[in-house]
């Protein structure tokens, strides 16, 4: 019977969602000390947009968004697997980094190492369009039997049978970064998309004098994150900008989308145009470069180096930004209390990671609160 170690995981930027329990105290234990370790003695700073706390090493970059203390009780060895919609990308990368620094900060702070340690594994295919890799990758990974499953599905509609499978073999499912459509997941950890989306829909509609017609590029269908993003913003659109015009062009339904970019920028009448991707962006941006006197206001989706030049060269309005430490931190931290089964009942279903606009106004601020990757 595996030992039980006494913790409570309070995340400062979980802004309340989990709450620890009272109970008796296991006989075999391990107790935290309640004071505050900071991974390497790093200086803790607060955003005042959002209150998440942020610390920073020597050079002032942004570090993990982390703090403990004593509370709930939760297993020794854990092992997360993870399945991302890719290993590729800076998105991606950025994600793996936060959640092995979240693993390492647990480990750190509670003296837990060899057999003891929480481990991860960080797989997924290397492009997020290999749909049928990445549901070999959750095949073998479940085979495996990890204590937790934390999945970001490429297509929506996939992943029925593994979902079925996890729950069958007692492996709770923490899905992130998007929806899958038969969720029988402990808990969804994600962008409010749908929100997301109205945000860009605002920002371009002030920039066009709320008039005048916009095009929305997004994946497809089977991009849960993506089509969210579109509702939020044709809804916000058809509520509140009445005189804003929409067209929606989807990237796996057109033969070539470099070419249809092409043909909406040679458009007069298009005056906006809004991604939900930083891939999408980065095509965009990349087409907009033969079309050097075309002014038109455009909006993309996360980061990237391609996007954060554009935003400080007057080249790009802005981007919707997720909080990619807030995710991967509050992830592993469900993927830990939800691998404790007397615990579970704690965790928050449904954890809405926030968002951020950006623009040339605090473009510098949210690369200190590492909001931006290139």
């Amino acid at each position: 019977m595996k030992r039980i170690l006494t913790v409570f995981l309070g995340l400062v930027m979980i802004l309340g969602s989990l709450t620890g329990c009272s109970g008796s105290t296991p006989v075999d234990v391990v107790k935290a000390s309640s004071a505050q370790v900071e991974l390497n003695q790093t200086q803790e700073t607060v955003s005042q947009s959002n209150g998440t706390v942020i610390s920073e090493d020597e050079n002032g970059k942004a570090k993990l968004p982390l703090s403990f203390e004593a509370g709930v009780d939760i297993e020794k060895g854990i092992r997360i697997a993870v399945v991302a919609r890719s290993t590729e990308g800076n998105y991606w990368k950025q994600m793996k980094k936060y959640m092995k620094e979240a693993v390492n900060y647990i480990n750190s702070f509670y003296g837990l190492e060899g057999e003891d340690a929480v481990q991860m594994t960080f797989e997924g295919p290397d492009s997020d369009t290999k749909i049928d890799d990445q549901i070999n990758t959750i095949d073998a990974v479940l085979a495996e039997n990890p204590s937790v499953l934390c999945l970001a599905a490429i297509d929506m509609n996939s992943c029925q049978a593994q979902m079925e499978t996890a729950q069958d073999n007692g492996i709770p499912v923490v899905l992130f970064h998007s929806k899958v459509k038969h969720d029988m997941s402990t808990v969804l950890c994600a962008t409010n998309n749908c929100l997301a989306g109205a945000e860009a829909a605002r920002q371009l509609s002030s920039a066009i004098g709320e008039k005048g017609k916009t095009v929305i590029f997004h994946h497809g269908d089977y991009d849960q994150a993506g089509r969210s993003r579109v509702k939020g913003f044709t809804e916000e659109i058809s509520r509140n900008h009445k005189n804003v015009k929409v067209a929606e062009y989807t990237q796996d339904q057109e033969e070539n989308i470099e070419d249809t970019i092409r043909s909406v920028l040679e458009k007069k009448r298009t005056k906006g145009i809004f991604c939900t991707s930083q891939a999408l962006a980065e095509k965009v941006l990349t087409v907009m470069k033969d079309y050097p006197d075309k002014e038109i206001a455009f909006v993309g989706f996360d980061a990237g180096k391609m996007q954060i030049d554009a935003v400080r060269e007057g080249k790009q309005l802005g981007t919707v930004v997720q909080n990619i430490p807030l995710m991967a931190c509050q992830t592993i931290q469900s993927a830990v209390i939800a691998a404790s089964p007397d615990y579970t009942g704690q965790l928050e279903k449904d954890i809405k990671v926030e968002y951020t606009w950006v623009d040339s106004e605090n473009l510098d601020k949210a690369k200190q609160e590492g909001l931006l990757y290139e």
